[in-house]
């Protein structure tokens, strides 16, 4: 099917049609005209060619998600992420782009990814920060980044992180007559959990950085009678209600995932709208004359 067809179908030019499939802008097309092409397409069950696309556009309609791993992570680890990329697909999708979604070596990183599908955007999340630079020189000029739960100190690219200090806030109030202990999550990034751990402002011995579950259970084991936890992550504080009184946990939602809160913790959301401040944000750096951020850090409440 052919944008020939779709326009005889729908009784308009061929350029009609073309803008309105390729959402150019700054075209005066009405909204009737506009309902009755895609409407046209869809009975004609209409797909776009990419490839004659990206020759037309210089555009591939691609976006990369690029998550850093390493093998053999905890199932915890593999699942934070799930919520946001689901969501983060979802408004790609509507919007018309296709997503590539690639897991990249955290200590070995390979990118070619990059290069190989003349990625219109890309999303990268965690990276560490001593690799930051030999995959971001990867990108074409032009190429917008994001950075997701990563502290990287160059002022070219936009961060997306936790509005870590405004969560921590919430969860001490329901904790002010209690001394706490602090779970939290651990990123490759280690800028950010040392810049978590300043928020919290306490003494080491009463931060715990997540990467074992036997660990952490003795960890809570030794805390003083009545003290109350406050964790980072809720598939972290799912795992620490199985050695405490899910009540004297407050747990900070960081994966957009509440739900597998135990019934009796509390919990602060953290990552709510992650997704959509990432994938807005995205839409903004594609369209070059758009206003954008003054602050490269985007903190998500």
């Amino acid at each position: 099917m052919t944008i020939k067809d779709i326009a005889k179908e729908a009784n308009v030019s061929t350029a009609t049609v073309s803008y309105i499939l390729n959402n150019v802008p700054k075209q005066t097309i009405t909204d009737e005209t506009r309902c009755r092409v895609l409407a046209a397409a869809e009975r004609l069950n209409y797909v776009p060619n990419l490839a004659a696309r990206s020759l037309v556009k210089r555009k591939t309609g691609l976006i990369g998600i690029l998550i850093n791993r390493v093998a053999g992570e905890p199932w915890w680890r593999r699942l934070r992420y799930a919520d946001m990329v689901n969501r983060l697909e979802q408004l790609l999708t509507e919007r018309g782009y296709h997503v590539v979604l690639s897991s990249i070596d955290a200590e070995k990183p390979k990118v070619g990814i990059i290069a190989e599908r003349k990625l219109d955007g890309v999303f990268l999340i965690d990276v560490k920060e001593e690799h930051f630079y030999s995959i971001s020189h990867h990108f074409p000029a032009g190429v917008p980044l994001v950075v997701i739960d990563s502290l990287v100190e160059d002022t070219l690219f936009y961060k997306v992180i936790h509005d870590v200090k405004g969560a921590l806030e919430s969860a001490q109030a329901w904790n002010a007559d209690h001394d706490c202990y602090y779970i939290i999550e651990s990123y490759y990034n280690e800028p950010y959990v040392r810049a978590i751990k300043d928020v919290i402002g306490v003494a080491e011995d009463r931060i715990h950085l997540m990467e074992d579950e036997g660990e952490m259970a003795e960890f809570i084991h030794k805390q003083p009678a009545g003290c109350k936890g406050i964790i980072f992550n809720e598939f972290v504080g799912m795992l620490a209600g199985k050695y405490v009184d899910p009540s004297h946990l407050t747990i900070i939602s960081t994966s957009g995932c509440p739900e597998v809160v135990p019934a009796r913790a509390k919990y602060v959301s953290a990552a709510a709208s992650k997704s959509q401040v990432s994938f807005e944000l995205m839409m903004q750096l594609l369209k070059q004359d758009a206003e954008l951020p003054t602050d490269k850090y985007i903190k998500v409440k």
